[in-house]
């Protein structure tokens, strides 16, 4: 009735593996958001090539 009422101790393992856990989640969520910067990096750069591919589409073409 004891841990029914105030819960299951946790061991030292447990503990170890729910801090383990805590650290992987952070790690994700680092990765998470670099993944998010270079896609907008990426996203950014082919815009950018778009725009002067069809400004050189747009120019007059060389008199030979």
């Amino acid at each position: 009735m004891g841990k029914a009422l105030l819960g299951t101790h946790a061991s030292p393992s447990s503990l170890r593996l729910l801090d383990e856990v805590r650290v992987l989640r952070q790690r994700v969520a680092d990765l998470e958001r670099a993944l998010a910067e270079a896609e907008a990096v990426r996203d950014a750069t082919v815009s950018e090539f778009a725009v002067e591919a069809v400004e050189l589409d747009q120019r007059e073409p060389a008199r030979t």
